[in-house]
């Protein structure tokens, strides 16, 4: 009896019922251009692929953008056909106008260049635009497309073809909706695109992990929120993965393969093979997610060990992220928890970061949080005098916690970031899947050397900032909360009759508690004290 995981499949394969059925292979009513015919197995199979959003990428010169257009083509003779192909900026469209000249040309399509527009002799259209930045979307939020096409994908945020999918749509029934992308690995976008279409794999070096070529996936998660594009009743988003590669064909001449290998770093592989181990472009290019990543129930914590917290808290296009590290007793940082929100009030934020990080035990003891280093932005006064910081404490108070503002030093954060991770003195365990997934796909800042490209809505930017205010503080403050009276530990110790270690943690911690200090932990009284004595007004 087929599952329903099957149902949803087979409803997926036959089309949604409102939009015509999509045959095994183009329709004979498709129009393709005079004498034209794929040029290679990869082309063919984007051509009849079913999946609501495809992906074909790849090698360099692997035929990806004449794809797209004799895709978005391909319904050309329905008068109803509204296509739009982007571009990230206006100046790269020079490349596929020039293409689409050879192929719609001789299809009798007639071109505006004052409009970006092919007009068919049905009617059909198919415009050419741009989109640079999120904010650029309201232009096209307007207009009904039943094909949208991305060339250079990579080059797109998450943010931004995510929202075209809401202009997804045709009163003609007869016409099929679809999302089509293309590109290589690397750029701004390429982090996303593996996670989503290549499964985090590689189809060259780790084929086993990458998603299989042409297959339809149903399970497919946007990587910033995990939201499913598909539901449990087989409504949404069916998406595959093509590869396309410079050995599917032989139109290029035989040196073109050796002008690739000259590129530099990982941009050769990326070109010549298309290979996606190693993202050109990404700052922290010495990520191994095997020796960085941990199980969580190796990490072995104690609740008496030394513990922080580190919040970057945003609203609207920003998100809000939370992080709970330990310091184990070698040194040694490993990340063991996350809270990530969108559009979260900062209370009800500090209130999820308390339920799922602050109050869960080991062994009915509370851990020990020495300190909660937050954005430093969070306690600028600009409203009624009540800051995000005084909101977010409020709610840690009852735990004898208040957030201290962060160090905001960006390019030192990410320089100490690389070297820890790099020297296994800072890891992550697997209970922070969008740490594990922000860090490998953090892209250089080409305007600012040793800083990361910040990408405006990607909510794993504000993932990784969070880290960075947590570890970067912790290390690198002038002096670190020192101990207070723990009498949890000496009744644990008295506990086991270990009344020496009792004696001697006594002596320890009431030596420091009256020494003349502050600590930053206690409360918004401590917060206000802590904020002087560590000179963080800001």
């Amino acid at each position: 009896m087929p599952t329903a995981q099957d149902r949803r499949l087979t409803r997926l394969e036959q089309g949604r019922p409102q939009h015509r059925k999509q045959q095994d292979a183009a329709s004979p009513g498709d129009a393709f251009p005079p004498g034209w015919s794929p040029k290679s197995d990869a082309q063919k199979a984007a051509l009849e692929s079913k999946a609501d959003i495809l992906f074909f990428g790849g090698a360099a010169g692997s035929l990806k953008t004449e794809t797209m257009l004799v895709d978005a083509a391909r319904e050309s003779r329905n008068p109803n056909l509204r296509g739009i192909i982007f571009r990230q900026e206006l100046t790269q469209l020079t490349d596929i106008v020039e293409k689409s000249y050879r192929l719609f040309g001789s299809m009798g399509a007639t071109y505006s260049s004052s409009a970006y527009t092919w007009t068919f002799p049905s009617g059909a259209t198919i415009r050419f635009a741009f989109i640079s930045t999120d904010d650029d979307i309201w232009k096209y939020m307007g207009p009904r497309y039943s094909f949208i096409g991305f060339d250079e994908s990579t080059f797109h945020t998450e943010n931004q073809i995510r929202n075209m999918l809401g202009r997804l749509s045709s009163t003609d029934r007869n016409l099929s909706l679809r999302i089509r992308l293309a590109g290589n690995p690397g750029s701004r976008g390429a982090g996303w695109h593996k996670a989503m279409f290549l499964r985090g794999g590689c189809p060259v070096h780790s084929s086993q992990q990458c998603a299989q070529p042409g297959k339809l996936y149903l399970d497919a998660r946007w990587p910033s929120d995990q939201t499913p594009l598909v539901d449990q009743d087989g409504n949404g988003f069916s998406v595959a993965f093509i590869p396309g590669r410079l050995t599917d064909h032989k139109l290029l001449d035989d040196n073109y393969i050796y002008r690739l290998r000259m590129m530099s770093g990982s941009l050769s592989a990326a070109m010549e093979q298309g290979c996606w181990c190693a993202l050109e472009g990404a700052y922290f290019a010495n990520w191994d997610a095997k020796k960085m990543v941990i199980p969580y129930p190796s990490v072995g914590e104690r609740w008496w060990d030394t513990h922080f917290l580190s919040v970057d808290y945003g609203f609207g296009k920003s998100s809000a992220a939370a992080h709970l590290h330990v310091c184990t007793q070698n040194g040694k940082i490993i990340t063991i928890g996350e809270c990530v929100a969108q559009h979260s009030p900062a209370s009800e934020f500090a209130a999820e970061v308390v339920r799922r990080l602050v109050a869960p035990k080991i062994r009915d003891q509370h851990r020990k949080i020495e300190a909660v280093y937050l954005d430093p932005a969070n306690f600028k006064n600009i409203g009624d005098g009540h800051t995000i910081a005084e909101q977010i404490n409020e709610v840690l108070e009852p735990y004898d916690l208040g957030a201290i503002a962060a160090s905001n030093d960006r390019v030192g954060g990410w320089q100490l970031m690389y070297s820890r991770l790099q020297t296994g003195e800072w890891q992550i365990a697997d209970t922070c899947p969008m740490l594990i997934a922000a860090i490998p796909t953090r892209m250089h800042d080409e305007t600012r050397p040793g800083d990361l490209e910040k990408v405006p809505g990607d909510p794993l930017d504000d993932v990784a900032d969070s880290a960075r205010y947590g570890l970067y503080t912790f290390i690198n403050v002038a002096e670190k909360p020192r101990p207070r009276v723990d009498y949890k530990l000496l009744q644990h110790c008295a506990d086991i009759h270990d009344l020496t270690s009792a004696s001697i943690n006594y002596q320890l911690m009431t030596q420091d508690s009256q020494s003349d200090y502050q600590p930053a932990w206690w409360g918004r009284t401590g917060f206000r004290n802590s904020r002087r004595y560590w000179g963080l007004n800001r």
